[in-house]
């Protein structure tokens, strides 16, 4: 599959508290947007790409593409 992003998710720009979730996808905006659909934000929410996972941390949390997961 390739790899994925680790987007954090927070009242800010590295808030502290962020909800950090696994995305199996590659496209930083396009993991951002599969967090907005699926995932819990609230609209003021900040999203932050931390970068990127491995594929096999992808298959270790059996991910399949467009699947995410909090960390």
């Amino acid at each position: 599959m390739g790899f994925g992003r680790l987007i954090g998710v927070g009242s800010w720009r590295g808030d502290p508290e962020a909800a950090i979730y696994v995305v199996a996808e590659a496209d930083p905006t396009k993991a951002i947007d599969i967090i907005k659909v699926g995932g819990t934000a609230d609209d003021g929410d900040d999203f932050e790409d931390l970068g990127r996972v491995s594929d096999t941390l992808l298959s270790a949390l059996s991910l399949q593409p467009g699947q995410f997961t909090r960390t």
